[in-house]
């Protein structure tokens, strides 16, 4: 089973990772995608740290282009082709 803390290794909402030091989530509420960095471990397991955080998908790209170094190609291809703003979860949209 996924875990639900935006820090643990296994946290069910990746998005892509980048390399091995860098990864992108959506954060618990899905109000906001996450850069988090490979951060040394806890209970022998990779503790990950929100380092730049974004709605906006063009700021993230930026970001991670700057902080990450080398990425997997196909990992930069992900985030061009996510939506332009993140999306909200279903139980949040206004209601009329």
């Amino acid at each position: 089973m996924a875990a639900h803390r935006e820090r643990d290794h296994d946290y069910g909402r990746v998005v892509v990772i980048l390399n091995e030091r860098w990864r992108v989530v959506v954060c618990r509420d899905g109000i906001q995608w996450i850069l988090q960095k490979r951060d040394g471990e806890r209970s022998g397991q990779p503790r990950w740290t929100g380092k730049s955080y974004h709605v906006g998908r063009d700021s993230l790209i930026r970001v991670c282009r700057r902080l990450c170094g080398s990425c997997d190609p196909t990992g930069l291809t992900t985030l061009e082709n996510l939506p332009a703003k993140c999306p909200l979860p279903d139980n949040s949209k206004a209601k009329s």
